[in-house]
């Protein structure tokens, strides 16, 4: 594994773990998903930046070599 995908793995771990731990202790009120609903209806900016983002991550990139499997060394 590249040091992104752990970086990756453990910064949503942490965010999952996170937000489970404030559910049972606060309640569902006050989770992650809770915050984000909403800022999205105060602040519809949020939602776009999101689908912005997402469009980033997740869109072709004209590079092909990206889609190609790495050599291990």
């Amino acid at each position: 594994m590249t040091k992104t995908v752990v970086f990756v793995f453990i910064l949503v771990t942490a965010v999952f773990l996170f937000d489970v731990f404030i559910i049972a202790k606060m309640g569902s009120q006050e989770s992650i998903s809770a915050y984000i609903i909403r800022w999205s209806h105060e602040y519809p900016s949020i939602p776009f930046l999101m689908g912005y983002l997402a469009g980033h991550l997740f869109w072709r990139m004209k590079d092909n070599s990206v889609y190609a499997k790495k050599e291990e060394k």
